[in-house]
């Protein structure tokens, strides 16, 4: 992994991360835990380019979703500098958790929605989906997904390893970045930690840990090998042998539909039988063409998502947002306790703008700004109703709402 750097003032920075990291959370840690630390970091300095900013760990429904990481040329706590570095920069996501490819393009599209003008995004929108639409399969546990901008070659996305859309505008990749280091990040605390302004080790622990499943790195190289050449047919025999066909002993005066269960039984029993006598590679083969059809199936789920209906999400997005942002109360009791946080709620409204559902995805430490984010979005609705270029039946956003102290 390549979170190391050239400079010594940058690994000197690195260093005191970690040690900062290692003396708060183990304030004994031994001489040879700081060594250890000295190697992470110089160890394979001469071969690497980029280092580590910062990573979080983005949780949702009270789980760890995946671990975002962070890495630039020169260090920063600043997130527009970051944006304005015309410097190599790849945003890192490890998948901890098994999303659908609808669930993962919604993610990443509301927070574009609310992160991102409409003139940045419209003149983008095409290659944004096609970003979300490159890998074939849904995101699965251990898959590694690079986000990666070059000054020279602009915005390329690699799949565990492989490269599957290169040299799309450099402005893209600020679209995405913008997610996650923008003015509605996921928490405030997501978006400190990618500035380096806070540590989670636990997220540079799993930036290690999480690790793409061979299978899952074949799968990723396959997308992109060019298609099988067809098998040569093979020459008809002479005088071929009728094939004998199978027999099914039948029971005399059977009761209605007996024969059909002695038929299916038999057969059933052929099938348990060859299903036994499967090689691995057979069965291999077998599993990879149920991974294959679940991906077309996943595919169809986004297939009809195109640039009218992602600027339409777009415009409607930030309405809804401001309209639950009006109605926001900052708790006194809260305020006065010095509570602060950020609270994400699932908010879905029917075509009509009806509130169907308020859940809270991910709570703050305090129930009394728990309480507030969602009396909030109650107290906002009803909402516009979904533009016609929106043909889903109902319009879903996990909403962060952040309750920070002036």
């Amino acid at each position: 992994m390549n979170n190391h750097s050239h400079a010594p003032a940058n690994g000197v920075n690195r260093v005191n991360r970690v040690n900062r990291a290692i003396n708060h959370r183990h304030p004994f840690a031994t001489v040879g835990t700081l060594i250890l630390s000295f190697l992470l970091v110089f160890s394979s300095g001469a071969q690497a380019e980029l280092q580590l900013n910062g990573s979080a760990i983005y949780q949702d429904l009270g789980k760890q979703q995946f671990v975002a990481a962070l890495f630039v040329e020169n260090l920063s706590n600043n997130a527009n500098s970051i944006q304005l570095q015309q410097s190599p920069k790849r945003m890192e996501v490890r998948i901890i958790n098994v999303y659908s490819k609808r669930r993962w393009l919604n993610l990443w599209m509301q927070s574009i929605s609310i992160n991102n003008d409409r003139e940045s995004f419209s003149g983008s929108a095409q290659e944004v989906i096609d970003i979300m639409r490159a890998p074939r399969s849904a995101p699965k546990k251990g898959d590694v997904i690079e986000y990666l901008f070059d000054p020279d070659q602009g915005t390329s996305v690699r799949f565990n390893g492989t490269e599957l859309i290169a040299n799309y505008p450099p402005q893209v990749f600020n679209i995405l970045l913008r997610t996650w280091i923008g003015p509605i990040p996921p928490s405030t605390a997501f978006k400190d930690q990618l500035l380096g302004n806070s540590i989670d080790m636990d997220a540079e622990e799993l930036l290690t840990d999480i690790q793409p499943q061979r299978s899952r790195i074949a799968l990723a190289a396959s997308w992109m090998a060019p298609p099988p050449e067809p098998a040569s047919p093979e020459p008809a025999a002479e005088n071929p042998e009728p094939e004998a066909k199978p027999q099914i002993a039948a029971v005399e005066n059977p009761a209605d539909g007996e024969s059909e269960s002695v038929a299916a039984t038999e057969t059933e029993g052929s099938d348990l039988l060859a299903s036994a006598e499967q090689s691995p590679a057979e069965s291999t083969a077998a599993a990879d063409e149920t991974d294959t059809e679940i991906a077309e199936q996943l595919e169809e789920e986004i297939a009809d998502f195109n640039v009218s209906e992602a600027l339409a999400q777009r415009d409607y997005t930030p309405l809804v947002v401001a309209q639950i942002y009006k109605a926001i109360r900052y708790p006194n009791r809260a305020a006065d306790k010095n509570q602060q946080g950020t609270v994400r709620i699932g908010v879905t409204i029917d075509r009509s703008g009806h509130l169907i559902s308020a859940v809270t995805t991910h709570e703050s430490r305090y129930r009394l700004l728990n309480q507030a984010a969602l009396k909030a979005v109650k107290k906002a609705a009803p909402f516009p109703e979904l533009p016609e270029a929106m043909k889903a039946d109902s319009f879903e956003v996990n909403l962060p709402i952040t309750f920070r102290l002036q």
